[in-house]
Parts: C-alpha cells; structure tokens; sequence
C-alpha cells in the first residue's frame, strides 16, 4: 500500500483492533487529568477510535465528541455508546468544525503524528484554535522521536533508525508483529502490524506517521495563538526531561 491517509490504520484494523487490544486500557491518571480539563464542558477528542478513552470519560458526566477519520472505527464506538453522551463522528480532524465552543480539544497516543502532512497537522492546530472556548485547552500526547524507541507499555514499537522489527504483542494462538521504517529527512515514520495466526491467513495493518519534536509542535502552535502551558512527561505528571520517551502538553490561548 502507497497511498496513506490519517484513516488508513483504522480502516485496516476497525474489526480486530478490540480483539488484539481490548486490554490496553487508559490508566486512572489519564482520565483524571481529561476530566479536570473538561472543567464540565463539552470535549473533542481526535482520533477516537473505538472509544477507549471517549467510553470511561463519558461515564464519569463528560460530553464528548468524538472524531475519527475512519468510518470502520466509527462504527464500532456507535454501538458502544447506548445510554453514554458521546457523539460519534467520521470526519478528518483537519476539517472538523464542532458545533459549539469546547473546554478541551485533545489527542492522545500519537494520534497528531496520524495526520500525516505538515499541511494536515497545521490545519488541524487551527481547527482546535477555532473550537476552543476562552480558556480552553488543547491537549497532545505524543511520542519524542528519539530513533530506537518509542514509549514502554503495553503497545510498544520502535522508531528504528533506518528499519527494524519487534514482536509488539502475543495473543492465544500466535503473535503481533510491528515491521518499522524510518525515513528521518522526511519525518516520515512507516510501519506494518503483522497478525500471524495459526491457521489464519496473515493480516497486514499499516500506517504512516510524520512526526515531531516538542519545540517544532510548540513552535506550530504558537502561529495559531497557543502558548504551552504544561508539559509532562506522562499521565502521572511527572516531569519532563529531555530524555523522557513521550509528552503529554497542554497548550492555552
């Protein structure tokens, strides 16, 4: 496949992706923290997926909407929202307009890096700085591309310097492999999920990422108006330090 699009992982992967990851879970401090940004608004969460982090927000009283570009993972999130506030939508993240101001704009897990232009992450900054209410935030989770490794836990892959492969999960009758290739002059980041199963036919799940260092995302920020408020390096807020594998930041207006 040559053609990639922010849908392109979730489209390839919308019918397996709760079986091979229905156990990764948003710790208790990551909820924590949306849910005080929140500050009992309505939140835009990009890259929703199938609802790991929308579901438990929703059932703590937060009104989300949640966004994906791919119309397979939409799907899934509709059928689990009976009874739950969240708005479910298939629309690209840099031409999503919300209905009404919001609190909190946020994507986690990398899901910035999905976007998969300048142009589209540049867009979708703007978007954000359009929906946010006064005093609103926009909230980033990403990893530091440091070439050799990504964020420990329980989804790992690798950045490789040039390409690489690691077994990223066992599941009961076979295993998840992560095949890596990066492209440095091009912040270009590619990679294929390999499903291998014993008597099944292997499953390829391929995405593409352009990614970014802290102070180019600051820097791009900062055209449309956002100042960083907070940067951790993780969900505990624990420091952040110029070795720290990830960044979750909290850009203000």
């Amino acid at each position: 496949m040559t053609a990639f699009s922010e849908a392109t992982y979730g489209e390839q992967i919308s019918d397996a992706y709760d079986e091979l990851y229905g156990d990764f879970t948003p710790s208790k401090e990551q909820i924590d923290l949306l849910e005080d940004y929140a500050r009992n608004g309505r939140v835009v969460e990009i890259g929703s997926g199938t609802g790991r982090v929308a579901l438990p927000l929703a059932q703590r009283g937060v009104r989300i909407i949640g966004v994906d570009s791919s119309l397979g993972m939409t799907e899934v999130l509709l059928e689990k929202t009976r009874g739950l506030d969240v708005e479910a939508v298939c629309a690209n993240a840099a031409e999503y307009r919300a209905p009404e101001a919001m609190t909190l704009v946020f994507a986690v897990f990398n899901t910035f890096f999905l976007l998969v232009t300048k142009s589209a992450q540049e867009q979708f900054i703007a978007r954000a700085a359009e929906m946010l209410a006064p005093g609103g935030r926009l909230l980033l989770e990403t990893f530091v591309p440091y070439p050799g490794r990504l964020p420990d836990g329980p989804n790992p892959g690798v950045l490789p310097e040039q390409s690489d492969v690691v077994v990223k999960r066992w599941v009961s009758d076979g295993v998840v492999l992560f095949a890596a290739r990066n492209t440095p002059e091009d912040s270009r980041f590619d990679y294929q999920e390999i499903v291998l199963r014993d008597g099944e036919p292997v499953r390829l799940h391929p995405g593409r990422m352009r990614y970014m260092w802290p102070s180019e995302i600051d820097a791009l920020a900062a055209e449309h108006g956002f100042r960083l408020e907070n940067r951790w390096a993780g969900w505990d807020c624990s420091p952040y330090q110029a070795d720290s594998r990830k960044h979750v930041s909290v850009y203000t207006r």
